[in-house]
């Protein structure tokens, strides 16, 4: 198993631990009849939320055709990251700070991500800025957490700008060094996390109007 997924399952698994000893339930998103996930755990449906867990995707994802539209070998780390299982956002705590990370919900969850990470780095592009792919963010901060497409470090950064803070040399490292979170912050521009809905675009939509400073 490629080191980052290992390093994410055991920290999805530890997050799920947090979550059963601090509320004695699993991680729960809110329920969606139109966004249906393999991750949900039937049965366990609590007013309009249901339990969730990781589990691994069916086949591991090809980023291929992205990568032929960029003309650029996406970091083996965000491939395995984005391309291993399938669940809703982690959360945990490193140094002063509490992270969220955006996990894929389903496979079309997993396209639209791709056409984000197009989107993203065109932008880089166009401001003449170094690759980076994100992967979260920081909690009620205007910061992104991402990975440098070249190095493979995650680094902490604000839309558009090339000023880059490194947290650790690479995801693993990062993931390992992460305390699970069970319950985060509210966050203040936007619903409390548990009360969005999961996968990347809902999570990446809100993530991007609290960076942006705009009010739901």
């Amino acid at each position: 198993m490629n080191h980052t997924a290992h390093a994410l399952a055991d920290f999805a698994g530890d997050y799920s631990k947090a979550c059963e000893n601090e509320t004695q339930k699993l991680p729960q998103v809110v329920f969606d009849e139109s966004w249906r996930s393999p991750c949900e755990i039937t049965g366990s449906e609590d007013g309009d939320k249901i339990s969730w867990q990781q589990v691994s995707q069916t086949s591991e994802f090809d980023f291929s055709d992205i990568e032929s539209a960029l003309e650029l070998s996406l970091h083996e780390s965000v491939k395995a990251f984005y391309g291993s299982y399938l669940g809703a956002s982690l959360y945990g705590s490193f140094g002063d700070k509490q992270y969220e990370l955006i996990q894929c919900w389903n496979e079309e969850d997993i396209k639209r991500l791709c056409e984000n990470i197009i989107g993203h780095i065109l932008m880089q592009r166009k401001l003449k800025q170094s690759h980076t792919v994100f992967i979260g963010s920081v909690i009620n901060s205007h910061l992104m957490v991402c990975v440098d497409n070249e190095s493979g470090a995650v680094v902490l950064e604000v839309p558009g700008d090339d000023n880059r803070i490194e947290l650790a040399p690479s995801l693993a490292e990062f993931l390992k060094a992460l305390t699970p979170l069970a319950t985060p912050d509210e966050e203040l521009a936007y619903q409390a996390p548990v009360d969005i809905k999961p996968g990347l675009m809902p999570r990446l939509k809100e993530v991007m109007r609290s960076l942006l400073g705009r009010q739901k």
